[in-house]
């Protein structure tokens, strides 16, 4: 079977195989099996033509996953937009996709034809990239990308490559608290039924709501971002995570202070994974087994995946050795088809299959990859390279501080100077001196921030990546 007929295919399949296995759960707790999810996927099918694009508002819930798959049955791809995108933005990136039809997830659906072009029939999604320092660019995803990265998944979770069936009874669901406008919320439910679990849409992270629905549906495993983390780490009174063997860690960098208090409190060993939009997620994740013999470098995502390439490059497109930091290019077939051009037609921006994704980092002689990280947000200070995420590290692991964003500002003699916003606890009475003395002993004088911004939060982007032009505002 190709793969696109597994993706396209793969509701009807298990509606006419298995029409009352449980295959979702509404956030109410209620079963929905195949059947009833089909059904509700066919009436969104029955009003599409089959290889268009259509826009789909990406809603966490039952609706929306129905949405999706009757998008996929009618022969068509689906352009995921945010609920969390202002109307404005929404129609232009539906306008630049060239959608010939919108999709409301509901009961029923609401389908809106609009008049479009053609598309590519291999073509699974259209994510738009967080854009933090522009116009957000649309990656377009094939079907032979999302099966590659599902398999990936099921590799580090031991899978056999045909996955596991659904069962009646069911397994514990897989909870998705990620968007699955975001490709770490598409690849989570995708990836749940291939580990034979139905899938749990939760429409908007809240702490209280997460540790309430670990405990009520049994969960094993969870999926979070850096924030989540964070707010159920710090999260007030006596809290447990249940049967909750691991946690994996995606979308933006996780702090490691962050990573320790959670570990701390609940036991439960936090793993980091890396992975763009561009490659369809997984590039490199730390392995349970990794971490559990202390085989976990500093600020390591883990090792590359399987059947994944990657090469770190300098500015001239050649390898640098082990341990030197370069840009990281990766290949394999996760790669995106590219981003969609004027024409609505996508156009691969690497050269012989090599995604460059605009981080840097270095790999070790054993295959783990540490991102340090943007190329764009190298701070140069009389021609030294400063590396954000690096100082970042430094001050996160000082008392007292919860959160911190370097940047560059402009400066007449070096360039450029680095700068730190801190969240800092509510104890805590941090000046720029002491701050510069604490971090002497970590960082290179040159790395030292000259400026410091006490602020209650950092801004960070709708899937949680710091916003550093929004930060570098702070000092204006």
């Amino acid at each position: 079977m190709s793969d696109e007929s597994s993706f396209r295919h793969r509701l009807p399949r298990l509606n006419h195989e298995s029409p009352n296995v449980v295959v979702a759960y509404e956030l109410s707790g209620s079963p929905v099996t195949a059947r009833q999810l089909f059904d509700a996927a066919d009436a969104v099918r029955s009003q599409l033509t089959s290889g268009h694009r259509v826009g789909v508002l990406a809603v966490n819930s039952v609706e929306g996953l129905a949405a999706l798959h009757g998008v996929w049955m009618a022969g068509c791809s689906a352009v995921l937009i945010s609920t969390l995108t202002p109307a404005a933005e929404a129609e232009r990136r539906l306008q630049a996709a060239r959608v010939s039809a919108t999709v409301t997830p509901g009961s029923p659906a609401v389908v809106q034809p609009t008049g479009g072009d053609a598309a590519d029939t291999n073509e699974a999604v259209v994510i738009f990239t967080s854009g933090t320092t522009g116009v957000a660019k649309a990656a377009s995803i094939p079907f032979r990308a999302l099966q590659s990265s599902v398999r990936t998944i099921g590799q580090g979770l031991g899978l056999p490559p045909e996955g596991r069936a659904l069962t009646d009874p069911p397994r514990a669901p897989t909870a998705i608290f990620v968007s699955i406008a975001h490709m770490g919320g598409l690849l989570a439910t995708q990836s749940a039924w291939s580990a034979g679990k139905p899938i749990l849409l939760v429409p908007k992270f809240d702490a209280e709501l997460a540790f309430e629905l670990v405990n009520r549906f049994d969960l094993s495993a969870l999926s979070l971002t850096p924030a989540m983390v964070f707010d159920m780490a710090h999260a007030p009174g006596h809290r447990s995570l249940g049967g909750v063997k691991t946690v994996s860690v995606g979308t933006a960098a996780l702090p490691e202070n962050t990573r320790q208090d959670f570990e701390k409190r609940f036991g439960v060993a936090v793993l980091r994974n890396y992975g763009q939009t561009e490659f369809t997620g997984a590039i490199a994740f730390e392995r349970y087994e990794d971490v559990k013999a202390g085989r976990r470098p500093s600020m390591s995502v883990g090792r590359v995946a399987q059947g994944v390439e990657v090469r770190i490059v300098n500015e001239a497109g050649q390898e640098v050795q082990f341990g030197e930091v370069g840009e990281i290019w990766a290949r394999g077939g996760s790669a995106m088809a590219g981003y969609l051009g004027q024409d609505g037609e996508p156009s691969h921006t690497g050269t012989d299959g090599w995604v460059v994704t605009g981080d840097l980092g270095t790999v070790d002689a054993e295959g783990f990859l540490t991102v340090v990280g943007r190329a764009r947000d190298i701070v140069i200070c009389g021609g030294f390279n400063i590396y954000p995420a690096v100082v970042e590290a430094a001050i996160n692991e000082l008392p007292g501080i919860v959160d911190s964003a370097v940047v560059g500002l402009p400066d007449e003699r070096l360039g450029e100077i680095p700068v730190v916003a801190v969240v800092a606890g509510a104890d805590a009475n941090l000046e720029l001196d002491e701050l510069r003395t604490s971090l002497r002993q970590k960082v290179a004088p040159y790395e030292l921030p000259r400026q410091l911004r006490i602020v209650a939060s950092i801004p960070r982007t709708a899937n949680g990546k710091v916003d550093r032009p929004s930060v570098v505002a702070l000092f204006s």
